[in-house]
Parts: C-alpha cells; structure tokens; sequence
C-alpha cells in the first residue's frame, strides 16, 4: 500500500482541512493538476523501514515540469527533502488529504526507466535500499552546469569521422584470432544484423540457467543478447597499455554502428592513459569519476543522459552511467579493491555491470592482466565465453622472469641481492653485454607491511613454528602470519632468546630509493608512491622505485623489473589472489622476452612464482574456482556478513533460515560478527528476507544488526 507521509506526523499543527478535485483531498487549497494530479515519489531517507514511495499531490503551477523520473522537494517527517517522481497516476490509495509537491528541483528526468530498473536489481541483490542506490547512481546536481549543456548543441560525430577513427585502430600483430571473432560478432550485433559469433561465448537459452541468482531475472520480453568475453592481455607490443588498444578496437566498432560505450577503469591513472589515446574518437567521450568537482561530474553526467556523449570512461562511479542502450560493457582488471562501493548497499561494480548486461542485451568484454575467481565462474557456467592465446604466443610475448635460490644465505634477507644488481646495470647499459637498455622498474611493499621480521633482539628472522617458512607481519605489532601454510598469530617469541619484540629486516621504499641512488651514481632515480604517485615517466634508462600500485606507465616498456614482495595478503581466501595480481599488474609494464624484457621475482609463495614465471594466471584461477565451489565458498556461493549483539544476529539468522539453508561459515567475538553463507539458487530469497527483515526491526526499533552480502574481504 502506498502511505502518504502525513500519517508519520511530518507535519505536526497543519489543520488545513483542504480542497477535493475528483476526489483528491488536498492541503492548504492548492488547485491540483488537471491529469494524474498524484505523484509517486520516492524520497531519499536513510531509514530503511520508509525507504518506500509515498503519494504527493501535483499542484497545476508545476503540472508540466514534475514529469517522471525527475528530482523534486517535499515535505517529509517535517523537512524539506529530496526525492525522485517514479510516476504519474488519477488516484491515490491513500485515505485522507495529500500534501503537494514544495518545488521540481529541475525539469530533466534523470531517473530513466532504464536506472531505475538496474538500481532496483542492486538493491535486491545486495539487500539494500532504493534510496541508497540511487544516491551512489546519480551525483548531486549542479544547476549551472546543467544549463550549460542543455544549451550546448547535440552534435555528434559524423559517421565519416568515426570510420576514420575504427579504420586508424589497425590489429596488433600479437592480437588473439578469437579476439578478431568477437568484434565480428559485436558489429554484427551493434547493426542488429545476425546472431552473436559462437566463440564469443554466447550461450544456449539452457545455459543461462546455470546462474539462476547471480544475475537478476530477464524482463518480461526476450532480450537480445550480445558477445561476452574475457580476454587475458598480455605486455606483448605495449607493455602495460596493451588493454587500451583492445578495447579502443571494440568501442570503434559499436559506436560505428551507432551505439554507445561503457568502459570502466580502477582508477584515475587508467582513465588518464585511455583519454591520451581516444584520438578522433575523443569527441564522442565523457569521463564520470568520483575524483571530479561537483560541477565537472554533473556536466558529464547530464552529456551522457542526453546523448551529447556515447563512450563513458569512468571508475565505478560510472557503472551507473544513463546511457540509454549501450552496445558494449568494457571492464579492465574487475578484482581490483578500487571497484568495491565503500557506501551502503557496498555494491561491486563488476556486479553492477553484469546486471546491466543481463538488462540490456549489451556486449560485455573483460579484459586484464590476471582472470578473478569471478569472471574465472562466469566462464566455467558459460555465461561468458573466453578468448584464449596460445601458450607459444603467451610465453613469447610475456617478460622471461628469473627467481634467486629459495636456499639462499638467510643473512641476506632483506638486501638486494647480486643478481638484481647486475639486471639494473645491464639495463642502465653499463655493461658489455648486449642486453636491450631502457628503465628500469622496482617495485617494493607499501609502508606498513613487513614481509620478512627479525628478532629485535638477536636478529634471528622469525620463521613459521608449523612450516619454517618466514612470517610476515601487518607491523612490528602484528598480526603475524606465514603465506604458505597459513599460520597466524597475534604475537610471536624468538626461538633462540625468547623476546616478543620485532624488526624490520626488509627495505621500504626510502631505504631502496637512497640505496639505489648510492649505487648507481649519476643515474636518475625516480619515486613514486604515498603522496606522489606518477602516471608516466619518459623511456630514457632510469630507475622508478615504486610502491605497489604506483608503478608509473613508460612508452615501450621497462627494460628489467625487480619485484621485492608483494604487498601482505594478510591470512584470508583472497590473499594469494591479490598478491598474483598486484605481480601482474607490475610485469605487464614490462617487455616481451623478444624485446629483452627481464623480472626479478624475490617472492617465496610457490604460487605467486608458477603464475608469473609462465604468465599463465587462467590455471590458477581454475583451481581455486574448483576448490572454492567444492567446498561451497564464493563464487559458488553468496555470502552474509552480519554485524551486531549476538542475540540479534541470532535472530536475524533464524529469520533467514526460514527461506533457505543457511550455514554459518565464520564467526567472531570482540565484536561479534558471523558469516555465513547459502547456495546461489537460494540468494534472491535470502536477500530479500534480508531486506525486509532489517527494514522490520528499523521500524520496531529493535537491536540493528549491520548486513553486508558477498563482501569480498568477508573470509
């Protein structure tokens, strides 16, 4: 039933007794609109028990401008508010008189019916609210940007200039043949001509049902669908910006035929780098970034709405982006933390993007250096199709990696060792060897994290009591853990003299700058990390010294790089994943083998060195998908987070265990949380128990209990 708000007391000591137009009571005698004089609007609250629409009645003076989909103002528990008009109707089911909207904030409907429908599964699947959605969908208006676009001219760019521009994209020699099929199939899709190329990884209608909730449902009619893939780039002829080129070749096509793009990019740095190589396609361009001014942000936004701009690259704040019938969804490197909403319902971008396809019909290409457990599931069910490269081609095109004895002299632990010296002056061209020259790139641990820890006594390095392999620690305070067997501990004593205090015996990033700085006098070291990050550094030989993530983008490619360890996974499922990642993102930078691309890999985890000494990282994605969903943990199952008193999450379990089968995977004290965890075919109930449930005890006034679904970080 829809509520009018003046039942919650919003109003308290208005008797107006109101007007009556064909039935409608309306306060303070305003005249209501001639036709469907009731709004339904839907305001932005934060309480999840009235995160529903409420009935306002439409005074005649804004009869033409409060149209659906626009933002308003109204009265609401006694203040003036913001919400969104869902729709237009004759009547209202409410019993009594209807307050009227106070002012259309703007004329523009920003809430297309296509937003509202993908910020509706959102909040489904995540077991959030509308209202919550739609603060992270749509930024805060700025009034003068938006004049300025609207009155800017809706040009777009000639279909002579965008031939010019997919023409100028020629293949790269090490592009995949796979890859030349699924453009086929997307152009043939863009001009609605044919059916998607098998290759592509367009599955039967069979198939879909193979992940039954973890995609929303398809809409009352069929939607035609287009070519997904996942595609494994490799450093190849552009070491580090090979992606670039992929997914400029794949935008050409669709906004050749007409269609739009959505590309979305971790951070800043990848919006930077694709924007440097738009070229002819730049007029077609926006950019939606969280980084952006109010003004900047809107003024984007409002282009893509209207159509003034049909390629979108963005961070996650564009998964949202109200491109009317995008053609083509790009996702570079989905498993990066950047793509995680920080703000409730705590959506993942990837997640929001696959609703968008499943919605839309629109082509989906995934592309990155690593393959996520994630995308690795998609493939497995055949959701998505996979463009694979032959190992030959893998190996000849990725950088030849060296790793130094695991016997090594355990005195040595934390310094450089000879060999990295010697990768360093042979790349800087000090040597006689004919090696290829260029700079060279270091990649060290952000501060904070101690992979390797010695007694601060005696100096003895701290080993795991379980495997004898080195604990690594958060800080000198801990936590402690050992990357091999798992090990953790919150405190830890010498073997040898009994102390509990320890040390650093790994170089950060300072210390490696100035040693490097020592050692090769003369040479240009550069930094880049913490405060300081760079996007780019010129291709003269040099030395970067990199934090990781920082690691600066150089045309050509490095010429050697030194990976001293990985940042601490810390003890959960997904640390080893990104410790894969974060070494692939680094060697991507670096040159082919065929170009006298050189890395030295100082890490100790056996998987972190079979993944990057072949540069396969697919294998290792199959594995742990098959571990995973053998023992019922994600992706192979969705996850509850739940936060609060015990006997309220108690509770709640209960509740959700009267829908599904829900087992508890995890729980702690201090404060107390559980995880637990259900199988995919039962999330869409589970969730929406969820939602009603905790929207139930808002109401009451109940014990709150803090709910996250499938937070990556939950095990």
């Amino acid at each position: 039933m829809v509520v009018q708000p003046s039942l919650l007391g919003d109003e308290p000591g208005d008797e107006d007794h109101g007007t009556t137009a064909g039935g409608l009571r309306v306060r303070g005698g305003v005249a209501p609109a001639a036709e469907d004089p009731v709004a339904v609007v839907l305001v932005e609250t934060q309480l999840p028990h009235l995160a529903r629409p409420f009935d306002y009645a439409v005074p005649a003076t804004m009869d033409a401008d409060a149209r659906p989909g626009v933002r308003v103002r109204v009265r609401f528990a006694g203040r003036l508010t913001s919400g969104f008009i869902l729709e237009r109707r004759s009547d209202t089911e409410h019993v009594g008189e209807l307050s009227t909207l106070s002012r259309v904030v703007s004329p523009l409907p920003v809430l297309t019916p296509q937003l509202l429908r993908l910020c509706r599964s959102v909040a489904d699947r995540y077991a959030g609210t509308l209202p919550d959605v739609l603060r992270l969908a749509i930024p805060p208006r700025h009034a003068r940007a938006e004049k300025a676009v609207l009155a800017s001219p809706s040009a777009r760019m000639s279909e002579v200039a965008l031939q010019q521009a997919a023409a100028e994209l020629d293949p790269a020699p090490d592009e995949p043949a796979d890859f030349t099929s699924f453009l086929t199939a997307l152009r043939s899709w863009a001009d609605n001509v044919g059916e998607a190329h098998p290759a592509t990884g367009t599955a039967p209608p069979a198939e879909e049902a193979a992940l039954p909730e973890q995609l929303p449902a398809p809409g009352p009619a069929p939607v035609p669908r287009g070519p997904r893939a996942a595609l494994g780039v490799l450093p190849g002829q552009d070491p580090g910006t090979g992606w670039i080129h992929l997914g400029m070749r794949a935008a050409a096509q669709a906004l050749e035929a007409g269609r739009s793009v959505l590309w979305l990019v971790p951070d800043y740095r990848e919006i930077a780098a694709v924007e440097a190589r738009l070229g002819d396609l730049e007029p077609a361009s926006a950019r939606l970034s969280a980084d952006q001014g109010q003004e900047e942000r809107w003024a984007a936004w409002v282009s893509v709405l209207t159509g003034r701009a049909r390629l979108v690259i963005g961070t996650r704040a564009a998964a949202f982006a109200p491109l009317s019938e995008p053609a083509l969804v790009i996702c570079f490197d989905d498993d990066n933390d950047s793509y995680l909403e920080q703000r409730a319902p705590y959506p993942h971008a990837r997640q929001v993007l696959l609703n968008r396809v499943q919605q839309s019909g629109s082509a989906l290409l995934l592309l990155g250096y690593d393959r996520s457990v994630e995308v690795q599931h998609l493939v497995a069910t055949g959701w998505v199709g996979e463009i694979t490269i032959p190992r030959e081609s893998r190996r000849a095109a990725s950088p030849l990696v060296f790793v130094p004895d695991p016997d090594g002299d355990p005195a040595q632990a934390g310094r450089l060792p000879p060999r990295a010296f010697e990768l360093v002056r042979e790349a800087l061209g000090r040597t006689r060897k004919p090696t290829a020259t260029g700079p060279v790139l270091v990649q060290v641990p952000r501060s904070g994290y101690l992979p390797v820890i010695a007694c601060a006594r005696c100096r003895t390095v701290v080993r795991c009591p379980q495997c004898e392999s080195k604990v690594s620690a958060a800080s000198i305070l801990g936590p402690f853990a050992c990357r091999t067997c798992g090990y953790r501990a919150d405190s830890m004593s010498c073997r040898e003299c009994g102390a509990t205090s320890v040390r650093s015996v790994v170089s950060g990033v300072d210390k490696v700058y100035e040693e490097l700085g020592r050692a090769f006098p003369g040479t240009r070291v550069i930094r880049s990390g913490g405060d300081r990050v760079l996007l780019d550094v010129d291709s003269e030989p040099s030395i970067v010294v990199a934090t990781t993530g920082a690691e600066p983008y150089t045309q050509g490619g490095y010429a050697v790089a030194l990976l001293l360890d990985t940042l601490w996974p810390g003890p959960g499922m997904r640390g080893t994943d990104h410790a894969i990642s974060r070494r692939l993102r680094a060697a991507s930078l670096v040159r082919s083998r065929e170009h006298g691309g050189r890395i030295l890999l100082l890490d100790e985890d056996e998987s972190v060195r079979r993944v990057l000494t072949r540069f396969e990282p697919v294998p290792w994605a199959a594995e742990q998908w098959a571990d995973r969903v053998g023992l019922g943990l994600p992706p192979g199952a969705r996850t509850i987070t739940l936060d609060g008193p015990r006997s309220a999450v108690d509770e709640v379990l209960q509740v959700l265990r009267e829908v599904a089968e829900v087992r508890v995977l995890l729980e702690e004290d201090d404060p107390h949380r559980v995880v637990a965890a259900c199988d995919i075919p039962a999330g869409r109930a589970v969730t929406t128990r969820l939602a009603a449930e905790i929207a139930s005890r808002s109401m009451r006034g109940a014990e709150q209990v803090s709910a996250r679904v499938d937070d990556p970080a939950a095990l």
